[in-house]
């Protein structure tokens, strides 16, 4: 799921991947998904063409229906949705 853009993931998912286009370091600092970790996520930065991958586990399987979250390196006035389907 791109990091700054947000994505879909089924239903009962226990892990979310995220990619990192940004040259830096990222932290997800928060999320409104039940079973998100407590401690906030760091994505990796971008090497050369090869973007970074994290990957967040949940404590509990993912639950229809639409989760914001809140990257620290992404300028978007909106902040990106797991839609969860």
């Amino acid at each position: 799921m791109d990091l700054c853009g947000g994505g879909t993931i089924a239903v009962g998912a226990l892990s979310i991947s995220f990619s990192n286009s940004h040259t830096e370091q990222c932290t997800i600092t928060s999320s409104t998904m039940p079973g998100w970790p407590t401690t906030p996520p760091l994505i990796p930065a971008k090497e050369g063409s090869k973007y970074g991958i994290g990957i967040v586990s949940l404590s509990k399987p993912a639950a229809a229906g639409d989760y914001t979250y809140t990257p620290n390196c992404c300028n978007t006035g909106t902040p990106p949705t797991i839609k969860v389907q």
